[in-house]
């Protein structure tokens, strides 16, 4: 199908597969797109704020779960320590978090809400409906909770 001057021979089996593929019924590939449109409806209703979905996720967990190490954080919120350590160097030097010494381990921080992160979280949290709306809008109604339930599937961890 695409012969080209110089191009790589390729199998038949892959000239097969290549000749039939659509990257749009790929799904890590529109799972990739998917995120994308989740960050820019984010960034479209935030754009006030100085904040990603990460650290909203963050503050938010911080909320719930008010002394937290920093390694329970990184788990809670499915990301790198290293990640997570930079984005809480952030948070902190920005007032939206404090570090205090772990009473229990000295090499250990606890991890609470700043004053100025449950401003933010007060200033977010009625706008952030609207941002999870208009990212399930394009589905039918009676599609969501389905889709939000393959989701959950998807990332559940196997046993």
């Amino acid at each position: 199908m695409h012969k080209k001057k110089n191009y790589p021979e390729l199998s038949p089996v892959t000239t097969k597969i290549l000749d039939a593929f659509r990257l749009d019924q790929v799904t890590s590939h529109l799972l990739r797109r998917a995120h994308f449109k989740a960050e820019e409806l984010f960034a479209s209703e935030f754009h006030d704020e100085s904040v990603t979905p990460r650290q909203k996720a963050a503050l938010i967990a911080l909320y719930q779960h008010p002394g937290m190490s920093q390694n329970l954080l990184a788990e809670q919120l499915f990301m790198d320590r290293n990640t997570v350590a930079e984005m809480v160097k952030r948070l902190c030097a920005n007032r939206l978090i404090e570090r205090t010494p772990a009473a229990t381990d000295a090499r250990a921080y606890e991890l609470f809400l700043a004053p100025a992160g449950a401003a933010l979280l007060d200033r977010m949290m009625t706008r952030d409906s609207s941002v999870e709306k208009k990212l399930l809008e394009r589905l039918p109604q009676e599609y969501r909770p389905l889709f939000l339930k393959c989701l959950r599937l998807i990332v559940q961890e196997s046993d």
